[in-house]
């Protein structure tokens, strides 16, 4: 009468509750317990999956944009430069000092390779780390599926979701993760600086101590841990503020790190887009399940909803790739289809998660379960609510587990849905990235990519490019010896003065709108008074604005090719100096 009533709770209709045929203790017994076979290949793929993606994929692409941020602004730390108050930069600086701390420690000639591998660790590590948390929350036993093979999937849906380099969003992440793992353990004080470190790295972070502080409450009960947590998060962030007030950067930093969106663009991505997605894929994906119900049909497992949608969305996602040839790091909106599958779980616990929570005995087990998952999916809707990167993909553990869930209340098993999961995730971004992420957009392959960056620049060695971008890169050392340190690349190639080892002399290296506040008449003025010659991207020349968005328009590089003089060409850069 229970099963009953919560079909009927749901909306089901009464009949399928036989067509499906529960028995969660026979299911637990029979097709969800894990053998030691299983296991061990679950173990064995956690470990072979990472280490092939370091070697086939980490190895190559590199841009002129984003891909050099996160060596241009830590390089500016270690030659003794301070955020806001010498440079310009929008977010919380913590991932600069955390990437200049990995930048001092690497070796020189391994450190644009180790920054990329860097970003597959990361992610690697916040998708077990999300994994071990559920596994402490819910009994994934029970379900038939394996934690390693949860973090794996996680990891190769999550890793794909940007390129191959260091990023801010991926510091928060892991921080996030790291946070609400020790959360889930009870430990508020460490909890608690992890959470503040996360908040630091972007300011779509600030859910997430909040999110610690749920999981403290509801499961671990404990008032004192909640006390240490809430010590630590303001005891760190004043020291911030502190560190920033000695050395006269605080008000810069209050001044760039605020104004950047309204409320309009809040409500667009963080709720609004989870509406406009592509829902032709899962409305596909569930007519054999209808199918079934009118006909009062038993499905077997491999019709239900999530495997179908797997399977249709891995064929979709791989006939975009080849039509557009061009990188797709989300692919056809699954991240917001996932995140509205556990906004479902977290809504209707009684019925997707009170049965696999770890501690049924406990008071309240379906807010105990609500709140557990919900504080893991605030952290990857925490990813999206931003200007610019709009998906919440990067902490794909969660979204994946929702999954996993609800087709084990569908009458599946987690587990074999995990490895289908698995291998359309290895298949599709794997043609997907036959087209590297590269910008402007070009139909480039990987297979193209076969030229070693650090013969041009030994910091670049083992990264491999394709002609084009090595050709920019043998340009770019011969300007710099022909005109000298006092340059600037425009509008992008932030990481110049890096690989020069030239020391910044421009408060901001990526010259977009969006990243120097919308100060456009201010960084134009310095570069008129410390008259630099400019290396103007040839290919970038006459364009307005950097990937469509009004706010990452190229008003300081627009206004150098309207009334700067021409005073030298290459095939790939246009030189300018100041006017008489």
């Amino acid at each position: 009468m229970r099963k009953q009533a919560n079909f009927r709770a749901f909306g089901f209709a009464r009949h399928y509750s036989q067509i499906c045929k529960y028995d969660c203790g026979k299911l637990a017994k029979q097709d969800c317990f894990m053998t030691l076979p299983k296991f061990a290949a679950a173990k064995f793929t956690a470990i072979l999956v990472p280490l092939a993606y370091l070697v086939f994929y980490t190895p190559y692409g590199m841009d002129t944009t984003d891909f050099g941020y996160f060596y241009a602004y830590p390089w500016r730390i270690l030659e003794g430069q301070i955020p806001y108050r010498d440079f310009f930069y929008i977010k919380p600086a913590l991932p600069l000092y955390w990437h200049a701390f990995w930048l001092w420690l690497t070796p020189e000639k391994w450190q644009v390779l180790a920054g990329k591998a860097g970003f597959v660790v990361s992610m690697l590590a916040s998708s077990w780390l999300g994994a071990l948390t559920l596994g402490k929350m819910f009994n994934l036993r029970q379900i038939g599926l394996p934690l390693p093979l949860l973090a794996t999937c996680g990891f190769v849906f999550g890793v794909h979701s940007f390129p191959h380099m260091p990023w801010h969003t991926v510091d928060g992440v892991l921080f996030s993760a790291a946070a609400l793992w020790l959360a889930s353990l009870g430990r508020g004080f460490p909890a608690g600086i992890l959470a503040a470190c996360a908040l630091l790295c972007k300011q779509s972070f600030l859910p997430v101590p909040i999110a610690v502080l749920v999981l403290l409450w509801f499961w671990q009960k404990r008032r004192i841990a909640m006390v240490y947590c809430l010590a630590a998060l303001f005891a760190s962030l004043a020291a911030v503020h502190i560190f920033l007030y000695a050395n006269d950067a605080l008000a810069p930093m209050r001044e760039m790190t605020t104004g950047q969106l309204d409320i309009n663009e809040a409500l667009d991505a963080g709720i609004l887009i989870y509406f406009r997605q592509n829902f032709w894929l899962p409305l596909a994906a569930c007519l054999p399940w209808l199918l079934g119900l009118l006909c009062k049909k038993r499905l077997p497992a491999w019709l239900l909803p999530p495997c179908c949608y797997m399977a249709i969305l891995c064929v979709f996602y791989i006939y975009s790739v080849m039509e557009q040839k061009a990188w797709i790091g989300f692919g056809a909106s699954w991240p917001t289809l996932l995140m509205l599958i556990g906004a479902m779980e977290i809504f209707f616990p009684g019925f997707f998660l009170a049965p696999v929570v770890a501690v049924p005995e406990e008071p309240h087990p379906m807010f105990r379960a609500s709140t557990g998952l919900g504080a893991l999916l605030a952290a990857s809707w925490c990813v999206a609510i931003s200007g610019g990167y709009k998906i919440p993909a990067f902490f794909a553990v969660p979204l994946v587990f929702s999954l996993f869930v609800l087709h084990w209340r569908m009458g599946g098993n987690a587990g074999r849905l995990a490895w289908i999961v698995l291998a359309a995730g290895l298949v599709m971004f794997w043609v997907g990235y036959q087209y590297p992420y590269t910008f402007p957009a070009r139909p480039l392959q990987r297979s193209d990519m076969t030229y070693d960056a650090g013969k041009i620049y030994p910091r670049a060695s083992h990264v491999l490019v394709d002609k084009d971008m090595y050709e920019r890169l043998a340009e770019l050392k011969t300007l710099r010896e022909k005109y000298g340190p006092a340059y600037k690349t425009l509008p992008g190639f932030s990481f110049a003065y890096y690989l020069n080892d030239d020391k910044a002399v421009l408060g901001s290296d990526w010259l977009i709108d969006w990243e120097i506040n919308g100060q456009v008449d201010r960084v134009y003025q310095e570069l008129l008074d410390k008259n630099l010659t400019v290396f103007m991207e040839r290919d970038q020349l006459d364009t307005q604005k950097a990937d469509a968005y009004d706010r990452a328009g190229y008003g300081v590089p627009q206004r150098v090719r309207k009334n700067w003089k021409i005073v030298d060409e290459t095939p790939h850069f246009v030189v300018f100096q100041r006017p008489l």
